[in-house]
């Protein structure tokens, strides 16, 4: 989905009306999804209190018509008024005056804590910092325990550049409208947007362009699995993984495969650590103890992808046979961890694998291959996915908060999903696994790169709702993948 800025949003707008949708009625829509959002929270919070901020703007009238829609659905609704009632003008004033059943007081005033807040204060149109009293209520709102709700972007957020305009309120979730506002997938405001729901308000899209997208479920297209098909349809993946003390790598990266559908996994480790490995893997797995001289291209033309990297550790005979198998192998592979790290010692040579290879590093493996450090990395996650991509011509997933995927087109993607209980080992892991599958399955290395990541986000957030984000494991997150496929087919 195309990611866009402030202008071209306006334009949009304007379009819309023009051919014949009022204001008023998308201003309707957009506070009917707020509301369905809102009404989604109150109820796992079993509550049905919301405070609802509203400024003088659209984003205040959208605020007014979701407050209108909570009352309607037996919720308590107050709407906290950050203007004058004489200062409404119209789609807002109109949606204000439409109000049954809702309680309005003025701010600075007293409120007691609700499931839900709404923010309604600020839209794309901010210039200069937040002032008082907006400033005030922005400070309140993150002060409260309640789920907070942001309208289109955050109160105080840059809708092109991400960046705080002095305060911002911080959301758990942000509806935005139509399309997501490119700033609302910058890295800058990674801890401030939340969740991104975008809203279907019905606008003319057509000839929108961007070279950013959002990645969401309506992108994903996974293979088609025929009632005639048998296991050898969905591929063979081998996964080269493990080292000594690191028997744990190799099993989560295969099991995810498993659980993506790949119709064979095989998991190559070494004979130091095979009987660890194949008395820890699911049956659905098939352990294989093998030395590195028998990683051969006659025995990798077996298989129709590879997952390479896991655990292996960072002894010089295994950096040379990661090396080997770069090189001389035919299929499709995907490439993280120690076989990464392997690759930076002369990146340049990926050059040879032009158009078949998805490289997931985190922010310090991804530094390590472009000479920086992690915190430049972060500070560039972009422009150094996406020059890395083009320069090598490899799919790149730049991993973290907003994981990144780039390729040799020119065009970027941010993932939608994810939170952060995946911050902890084996997860890392589980990607490499999923991605594998997917090539396996036929898919391209750009096509696996972001339905891999998008899966994987999406499981764990459906392990975070059943176990937490602090409890959840990297395993939890393999036995939702499941649930998290069942969404997409």
């Amino acid at each position: 989905m195309k990611a866009v800025t402030t202008e071209q949003i306006r334009e949009l707008d304007q379009r819309t009306i023009a051919a014949g949708t009022s204001g008023e009625e998308l201003m309707e829509r957009a506070g009917y999804a707020v509301a369905k959002t809102a009404v989604e929270f109150l109820k796992r919070r079993d509550s049905r209190s919301a405070l609802l901020f509203a400024g003088k703007g659209n984003n205040g009238g959208d605020a007014f018509v979701a407050a209108r829609h909570l009352a309607g659905a037996g919720c308590e609704p107050t709407v906290v008024l950050l203007c004058r009632r004489d200062e409404l003008r119209g789609d807002a004033l109109t949606h204000f005056q439409r109000m049954v059943g809702v309680k309005i007081v003025e701010w600075p005033c007293e409120l007691e804590t609700a499931g839900v807040i709404v923010d309604g204060l600020l839209g794309t149109g901010l210039s200069g910092d937040v002032r008082e009293p907006l400033a005030s209520a922005i400070r309140f709102i993150n002060h409260q325990p309640s789920t907070i709700v942001a309208i289109d972007i955050p109160s105080g957020l840059d809708s092109d550049t991400g960046e705080v305009h002095g305060s911002c309120v911080r959301a758990d979730v942000t509806v935005t409208m139509g399309l997501p506002k490119i700033g609302l997938l910058k890295p800058a405001a990674t801890d401030f947007v939340g969740r991104i729901e975008v809203a279907d308000i019905g606008l003319v899209e057509t000839d929108v362009s961007s070279d950013v997208e959002l990645i969401t479920r309506e992108d994903i297209h996974l293979p088609a699995r025929r009632r005639s098909a048998h296991k050898g349809d969905f591929g063979h993946l081998l996964v080269v993984a493990g080292s000594e003390g690191y028997t744990g790598a190799p099993v989560i990266c295969a099991h995810a495969a498993a659980r993506t559908g790949a119709g064979l996994v095989t998991l190559a480790v070494t004979r130091e650590i095979y009987p660890i490995v194949a008395s820890s893997c699911p049956p659905e797995v098939m352990p294989r103890p093998v030395t590195l001289d028998e990683l051969s291209p006659s025995f990798l033309s077996q298989f129709d992808a590879i997952a390479l990297g896991p655990g292996l550790g960072q002894k010089a005979e295994m950096q040379k046979a990661v090396w080997k198998l770069v090189t001389s192998a035919a299929a499709p592979m995907v490439v993280d961890a120690d076989a990464l790290n392997a690759l930076a010692q002369s990146v340049a040579a990926l050059k040879k694998v032009h158009g078949r290879m998805v490289v997931t590093p985190h922010p310090g493996e991804m530094g390590r291959l472009v000479g920086k450090s992690a915190k430049e990395v972060q500070a560039q996650r972009w422009e150094i996915a996406l020059g890395f991509a083009q320069e090598y011509g490899v799919a790149t997933v730049l991993k973290g908060a907003g994981t990144v995927v780039a390729d040799q087109s020119g065009e970027l993607w941010v993932n939608s999903t994810g939170n952060p209980g995946m911050a902890k080992g084996g997860m890392g892991d589980a990607l490499t696994g999923i991605i594998g599958a997917l090539l396996a399955q036929g898919m391209s290395p750009a096509e696996a790169a972001r339905a891999g990541v998008f899966v994987h986000g999406l499981a764990g957030d459906l392990a975070a709702e059943k176990h937490g984000e602090r409890a959840m494991l990297a395993n939890d997150l393999i036995l939702n993948l499941g649930a998290a496929f069942g969404t997409l087919d």
